[in-house]
């Protein structure tokens, strides 16, 4: 279990007094006026370096039930992580070293617990609370990050991953917004299997008119929310992860579909650059549900999420 990604030789080298946490979180959530409840989670554990967004599926009840057993999985699995490597005590902290533990090995194990809790016991209680048969089992997609302190350096490293197409995306000074994660959904496979190249993916993903597309490309972009993969499905979901450096002044931004839906990464860098560190998830999100309520081509009504992590030094 977590316990094997815990490397016994670091112990002593980060049982010391937990330092300044330069990262500063902001994060916002609403639910769709067509919801009776959000089926958006957000996951935000300043102190220890974590965050992320679910996105539940399967209707209002099994969505709302599936992204609250994960979150709370990986919440309880990383506070366990803390207890484990600082040796039973309840230290809140960001990881340092980052060799004192598995980053990516220990997240996969946190999101596959998940999985498994929202496959099992969200069936049991969605069929507790269900007034009528359910279709759908209860489903979440995942976006999360965690954060450690490089060894013999200042700089700090980001270990993300992600199932679904709730997102991650990274904005680096003068750099174009960058997104880090690829959705598990229709454009992918069409990615996969040929029919579209990336240019052409993004290009649809992105547009703002109806006359930017052809009539395929136009079903390709009523389509390209549909997800192949979730947590809670019968299939155990392939977990998608990476690690980066983080960089003073980046910030990252994680979000569920309502957002990416609506804005494009664009508009979505133009909101990161002026948003104030404390309130741009907010910003974020009140433009999203805008654009939901216009007579526009991205428009969707839906739950919607972000967190936005600065990192400041």
């Amino acid at each position: 279990m977590i316990n094997e990604a815990v490397n016994p030789e670091m112990r002593e080298k980060i049982a010391e007094k937990p330092g300044h946490i330069p990262f500063t979180f902001s994060h916002y959530s609403v639910v769709s006026e067509n919801h009776s409840r959000n089926e958006d989670r957000v996951l935000v554990d300043r102190a220890r370096g974590l965050a992320a967004v679910f996105d539940g599926v399967g209707g209002s009840i099994a969505g709302d039930i599936a992204s609250r057993i994960a979150a709370y999985s990986i919440r309880r699995g990383w506070k366990q992580v803390f207890q484990q490597v600082y040796q039973g005590s309840d230290v809140a902290a960001i990881l340092e070293p980052c060799d004192c533990l598995d980053l990516r090995s220990t997240l996969l194990r946190l999101i596959e617990d998940a999985h498994e809790r929202v496959r099992t016991k969200g069936w049991k209680q969605a069929r507790k609370e269900a007034l009528q048969e359910l279709i759908d089992g209860p489903a979440t997609t995942v976006a999360v990050v965690a954060f450690c302190q490089q060894p013999g350096e200042d700089g700090y490293l980001m270990t993300y991953a992600h199932v679904g197409d709730s997102r991650i995306y990274l904005l680096r000074g003068e750099d174009t917004l960058r997104p880090l994660t690829r959705d598990d959904g229709f454009l992918s496979i069409l990615l996969d299997e040929q029919i579209i190249n990336d240019e052409d993916a993004l290009r649809i993903e992105q547009a703002t008119e109806s006359d930017q597309l052809t009539e395929t490309e136009q079903e390709y972009f009523d389509r390209r929310n549909g997800i192949t993969q979730a947590l809670g499905d019968p299939q155990a979901p392939t977990i998608h992860c990476d690690q980066i450096a983080i960089q003073p002044t980046d910030r990252i931004l994680l979000c569920s579909d309502g957002i990416h839906d609506n804005l494009t990464n664009s508009e979505l860098e133009a909101l990161l650059r002026k948003g104030a560190r404390t309130t741009v998830a907010r910003d974020i999100v009140r433009q999203a549900v805008n654009r939901s309520q216009q007579d526009a081509l991205r428009s969707k009504a839906d739950d919607m999420s972000a967190v936005v992590i600065t990192y400041h030094n």
